[in-house]
């Protein structure tokens, strides 16, 4: 179904069938605005003005380059849950080099094939970035590693996973070496955190929908080509909300019918 900005319940946005890896994943969703637009990476480059690419800002309305867990906690959002104050951001992305201006991003808090159960809810004030497993599409197409060159309906996506097994830290030096995927068993469904992470956290994806023209083009992005889209998220949740919808629609998940609000 298309999204519009109505949503009901405020809780969660459902997401349409193109967005669901699987029926049967615990999960629960959310639909963020685009916000605002800067030079500033509160992760990478905390309390230095104007020292990176374009970055587009989703949910929290006040990322910047000295931005906190508490002054984001402050401030307001651009989500349907006014508990996610958390910071989601990209590199601005281009069509034949004129920025675009995101529709919306859904993100979805996933169990991703882990014993739901044992997911953890993020702590707070956690960061990750991450420049790996992400996939493209136009608005009915099926997911490529690179961009779509065309999209006849008007719509193009881009979809960032996060890595979801925690070593218990909320950040490292690179900003990434806290954080691992989960494993694949040989049952081609399951998955389970390596060793050296072994918190299970849940699966964080987001798909940032963009209008284009429907004529022939090529995305490119402020920091260079598409392969350098990356993904940034800094914990801002009100958390005894966070802790709730991961315990409700995750660990204590049946079935859709059941949790509607969490679908």
């Amino acid at each position: 179904a298309e999204e519009t900005d109505d949503i009901n319940p405020p809780l969660v946005a459902t997401a349409s069938a193109q967005d669901e890896t699987t029926s049967f994943d615990p999960r629960f969703t959310l639909r963020c605005n685009f916000s605002h637009r800067n030079r500033d990476d509160p992760i990478v480059y905390p309390g230095v003005k104007d020292a990176t690419h374009r970055h587009d800002f989703f949910g929290n309305r006040s990322t910047k380059y000295n931005s906190t867990y508490n002054s984001l906690l402050q401030a307001g959002t651009t989500c349907v849950n006014s508990a996610d104050k958390a910071a989601y951001w990209t590199p601005t992305v281009r069509w034949n080099g004129t920025n675009l201006t995101a529709k919306w991003g859904l993100f979805y808090y996933r169990a991703g094939g882990k014993d739901q159960k044992t997911v953890k809810p993020f702590p707070a004030g956690l960061k990750i970035v991450t420049n790996t497993h992400v996939t493209w599409r136009c608005g009915s197409g099926s997911a490529q590693t690179s961009p779509p060159t065309q999209c006849s309906e008007g719509t193009l996506i881009v979809n960032i996973a996060a890595p979801d097994c925690s070593n218990g830290k909320r950040d490292s030096t690179d900003h990434r070496s806290h954080m691992a995927y989960a494993v694949e068993q040989a049952d081609g469904s399951t998955r389970v955190c390596p060793a050296t992470h072994p918190i299970p956290v849940p699966a964080l994806n987001w798909s940032v929908y963009f209008p284009i023209p429907t004529t022939p083009g090529k995305v490119t992005l402020s920091s260079g080509g598409a392969s350098t889209m990356h993904g940034d998220f800094f914990n801002a949740w009100k958390q005894t909300t966070l802790e709730y919808l991961v315990r409700h629609c995750i660990n204590e998940f049946t079935t859709p019918e059941a949790m509607p609000e969490c679908k």
